[in-house]
Protein backbone atom coordinates (compact mmCIF):
# COMPACT_ATOMS: atom_id res chain seq x y z
CA UNK A 1 0.00 0.00 0.00
CA UNK A 2 1.30 3.60 -0.67
CA UNK A 3 0.15 6.81 0.85
CA UNK A 4 -0.49 9.70 -1.45
CA UNK A 5 -1.64 13.38 -1.53
CA UNK A 6 -3.23 14.84 -4.64
CA UNK A 7 -3.81 18.80 -5.13
CA UNK A 8 -6.62 19.02 -7.59
CA UNK A 9 -8.28 22.48 -9.05
CA UNK A 10 -12.36 22.81 -9.10
CA UNK A 11 -13.56 25.15 -11.13
CA UNK A 12 -16.48 26.47 -13.54
CA UNK A 13 -19.33 24.01 -12.92
CA UNK A 14 -17.63 22.06 -10.91
CA UNK A 15 -17.64 23.89 -7.54
CA UNK A 16 -21.34 23.48 -7.96
CA UNK A 17 -20.71 19.78 -6.73
CA UNK A 18 -20.75 19.35 -2.95
CA UNK A 19 -18.62 17.84 -0.97
CA UNK A 20 -20.58 14.42 -0.37
CA UNK A 21 -21.05 13.97 -3.88
CA UNK A 22 -17.13 15.05 -4.50
CA UNK A 23 -16.64 11.95 -2.61
CA UNK A 24 -18.69 9.87 -4.84
CA UNK A 25 -17.40 11.25 -7.66
CA UNK A 26 -13.67 10.51 -6.94
CA UNK A 27 -14.94 7.08 -6.17
CA UNK A 28 -16.07 6.70 -9.74
CA UNK A 29 -12.67 8.05 -11.00
CA UNK A 30 -10.80 5.91 -9.80
CA UNK A 31 -12.69 3.53 -10.93
CA UNK A 32 -12.74 4.23 -14.07
CA UNK A 33 -8.77 5.32 -14.31
CA UNK A 34 -8.60 1.46 -13.40
CA UNK A 35 -6.83 2.51 -9.86
CA UNK A 36 -6.87 -0.21 -7.13
CA UNK A 37 -7.38 2.06 -4.17
CA UNK A 38 -7.18 0.45 -0.43
CA UNK A 39 -10.49 -0.32 1.00
CA UNK A 40 -10.79 0.55 5.12
CA UNK A 41 -10.92 -2.52 7.22
CA UNK A 42 -13.47 -4.26 9.76
CA UNK A 43 -17.56 -4.76 9.70
CA UNK A 44 -18.12 -2.16 6.84
CA UNK A 45 -15.50 -1.59 4.49
CA UNK A 46 -15.30 1.26 2.37
CA UNK A 47 -12.76 3.18 -0.28
CA UNK A 48 -10.27 5.20 1.62
CA UNK A 49 -10.50 8.89 0.09
CA UNK A 50 -10.63 11.89 2.82
CA UNK A 51 -10.42 15.40 2.12
CA UNK A 52 -9.05 17.73 5.11
CA UNK A 53 -10.19 20.98 3.95
CA UNK A 54 -14.01 20.69 2.53
CA UNK A 55 -15.06 23.37 0.05
CA UNK A 56 -17.69 25.42 0.53
CA UNK A 57 -20.23 24.84 -2.20
CA UNK A 58 -20.31 27.46 -5.12
CA UNK A 59 -16.68 28.33 -4.08
CA UNK A 60 -13.79 27.72 -6.52
CA UNK A 61 -10.38 26.30 -6.03
CA UNK A 62 -6.39 26.10 -7.37
CA UNK A 63 -5.35 23.91 -4.43
CA UNK A 64 -7.98 21.29 -3.09
CA UNK A 65 -5.99 18.46 -1.42
CA UNK A 66 -7.32 14.58 -1.47
CA UNK A 67 -5.49 12.15 0.67
CA UNK A 68 -5.99 8.14 -0.60
CA UNK A 69 -3.96 5.14 -0.65
CA UNK A 70 -3.27 2.53 -3.74
CA UNK A 71 -2.64 -1.02 -3.59
CA UNK A 72 0.32 -0.48 -6.37
CA UNK A 73 3.51 0.06 -4.67
CA UNK A 74 4.89 0.32 -7.97
CA UNK A 75 2.79 2.97 -9.63
CA UNK A 76 4.41 6.31 -9.73
CA UNK A 77 3.06 8.94 -8.70
CA UNK A 78 3.12 11.25 -11.82
CA UNK A 79 1.30 7.87 -13.54
CA UNK A 80 -1.42 7.92 -11.28
CA UNK A 81 -2.10 11.83 -11.96
CA UNK A 82 -2.43 11.03 -15.60
CA UNK A 83 -4.43 8.18 -15.20
CA UNK A 84 -7.04 10.30 -13.19
CA UNK A 85 -6.93 13.40 -14.82
CA UNK A 86 -7.80 10.95 -18.24
CA UNK A 87 -10.92 10.20 -16.45
CA UNK A 88 -11.87 13.71 -14.80
CA UNK A 89 -14.74 15.98 -16.35
CA UNK A 90 -13.84 19.56 -17.37
CA UNK A 91 -13.84 21.94 -13.98
CA UNK A 92 -11.69 18.65 -11.75
CA UNK A 93 -7.67 18.84 -12.99
CA UNK A 94 -5.17 17.01 -10.72
CA UNK A 95 -2.11 19.29 -10.23
CA UNK A 96 0.13 17.42 -8.25
CA UNK A 97 0.39 13.82 -6.36
CA UNK A 98 2.81 13.27 -4.67
CA UNK A 99 3.82 11.31 -1.11
CA UNK A 100 2.50 13.47 1.87
CA UNK A 101 4.83 15.39 3.76
CA UNK A 102 2.61 17.14 7.10
CA UNK A 103 -0.37 16.15 8.97
CA UNK A 104 -3.67 17.75 8.22
CA UNK A 105 -3.37 19.01 11.51
CA UNK A 106 -0.77 21.53 10.57
CA UNK A 107 -3.50 23.43 8.54
CA UNK A 108 -3.69 26.42 9.89
CA UNK A 109 -5.09 29.17 6.64
CA UNK A 110 -6.56 29.44 3.91
CA UNK A 111 -6.27 31.99 1.04
CA UNK A 112 -9.04 33.57 -0.94
CA UNK A 113 -9.27 36.10 -4.06
CA UNK A 114 -12.73 37.38 -3.86
CA UNK A 115 -14.53 39.95 -6.51
CA UNK A 116 -17.91 40.86 -5.27
CA UNK A 117 -20.08 42.75 -7.93
CA UNK A 118 -23.44 44.57 -8.94
CA UNK A 119 -23.91 46.86 -6.42
CA UNK A 120 -22.46 50.52 -5.74
CA UNK A 121 -22.40 50.17 -2.36
CA UNK A 122 -20.07 47.35 -2.50
CA UNK A 123 -16.90 49.04 -2.92
CA UNK A 124 -13.54 49.70 -1.40
CA UNK A 125 -14.21 52.84 0.67
CA UNK A 126 -17.18 51.06 2.12
CA UNK A 127 -15.04 47.76 3.09
CA UNK A 128 -12.58 50.39 4.48
CA UNK A 129 -14.89 51.58 6.75
CA UNK A 130 -16.25 48.38 7.81
CA UNK A 131 -13.14 46.54 8.66
CA UNK A 132 -11.96 49.68 10.77
CA UNK A 133 -14.19 49.01 13.12
CA UNK A 134 -12.99 47.82 16.44
CA UNK A 135 -15.24 45.24 16.47
CA UNK A 136 -16.86 42.94 14.10
CA UNK A 137 -19.45 40.18 15.37
CA UNK A 138 -20.87 37.66 13.82
CA UNK A 139 -22.96 34.59 14.39
CA UNK A 140 -21.13 31.14 14.24
CA UNK A 141 -22.19 27.91 15.05
CA UNK A 142 -20.93 25.84 17.73
CA UNK A 143 -20.39 21.83 17.90
CA UNK A 144 -23.69 21.76 19.90
CA UNK A 145 -25.27 23.24 17.18
CA UNK A 146 -26.32 26.29 18.93
CA UNK A 147 -25.38 30.29 17.78
CA UNK A 148 -22.75 32.38 19.56
CA UNK A 149 -21.80 35.80 18.85
CA UNK A 150 -17.64 35.66 17.78
CA UNK A 151 -15.96 38.78 16.88
CA UNK A 152 -14.14 37.61 13.66
CA UNK A 153 -12.16 41.00 13.03
CA UNK A 154 -8.85 39.56 14.88
CA UNK A 155 -9.55 36.37 13.01
CA UNK A 156 -9.53 37.83 9.44
CA UNK A 157 -6.35 39.26 7.38
CA UNK A 158 -6.95 41.78 4.31
CA UNK A 159 -3.93 42.33 2.23
CA UNK A 160 -5.69 43.59 -0.83
CA UNK A 161 -9.29 45.62 -1.38
CA UNK A 162 -9.39 48.04 -4.11
CA UNK A 163 -12.08 48.52 -6.65
CA UNK A 164 -11.83 47.53 -10.23
CA UNK A 165 -13.48 47.41 -13.74
CA UNK A 166 -15.37 44.40 -12.56
CA UNK A 167 -16.21 44.90 -9.23
CA UNK A 168 -14.59 45.03 -5.51
CA UNK A 169 -11.54 43.21 -5.32
CA UNK A 170 -10.21 41.47 -2.02
CA UNK A 171 -7.74 39.02 -1.17
CA UNK A 172 -8.30 37.30 2.24
CA UNK A 173 -6.94 35.14 4.84
CA UNK A 174 -9.01 32.92 7.10
CA UNK A 175 -8.35 30.40 9.85
CA UNK A 176 -9.08 26.85 8.22
CA UNK A 177 -7.47 24.71 11.23
CA UNK A 178 -8.84 22.38 13.68
CA UNK A 179 -7.98 25.06 16.01
CA UNK A 180 -10.09 27.52 14.77
CA UNK A 181 -11.57 27.72 11.29
CA UNK A 182 -13.97 30.93 10.02
CA UNK A 183 -15.67 30.54 6.22
CA UNK A 184 -14.98 34.01 4.54
CA UNK A 185 -19.10 33.83 4.16
CA UNK A 186 -18.87 35.07 7.81
CA UNK A 187 -17.07 38.03 6.89
CA UNK A 188 -18.95 38.96 3.80
CA UNK A 189 -22.53 38.67 5.11
CA UNK A 190 -21.41 41.44 7.92
CA UNK A 191 -20.27 43.59 5.39
CA UNK A 192 -23.44 43.59 3.50
CA UNK A 193 -25.03 44.04 6.39
CA UNK A 194 -22.46 47.00 7.13
CA UNK A 195 -23.06 48.27 3.58
CA UNK A 196 -26.65 47.98 3.37
CA UNK A 197 -26.84 45.87 0.18
CA UNK A 198 -25.57 42.78 -1.18
CA UNK A 199 -23.37 41.64 -4.20
CA UNK A 200 -25.49 39.94 -7.06
CA UNK A 201 -22.17 38.29 -7.64
CA UNK A 202 -19.58 36.92 -5.35
CA UNK A 203 -16.35 35.09 -6.69
CA UNK A 204 -14.38 32.87 -4.63
CA UNK A 205 -11.44 31.35 -5.23
CA UNK A 206 -9.52 29.65 -2.42
CA UNK A 207 -5.63 30.06 -3.73
CA UNK A 208 -3.47 28.62 -0.93
CA UNK A 209 -3.98 26.30 2.26
CA UNK A 210 -1.09 26.77 4.38
CA UNK A 211 0.50 25.55 8.01
CA UNK A 212 0.61 28.74 10.87
CA UNK A 213 4.69 29.86 9.79
CA UNK A 214 3.11 30.53 5.95
CA UNK A 215 4.08 27.34 4.32
CA UNK A 216 1.75 25.70 1.97
CA UNK A 217 0.31 22.44 3.00
CA UNK A 218 1.77 19.21 1.60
Amino acid sequence: MKKLRARFKKKDRAKYISHLDLYRFMQRTFKRAGISVWYTQGFNPHLYIMFPLPLSLGYESDCEIMDFNINDDTLAPETVMEKLNEAMPAGIEITEVYEPEMKHTEIEFSHYDILLTGAPEINAENFGRFFSQDRIVIQKKTKQKTMKDVDIKPFAEISECSDTDRGLHILMKMPSGSNASYNPSLLLGAFYKFAGAEAEFAYVNRTRIVTGDGRDFR
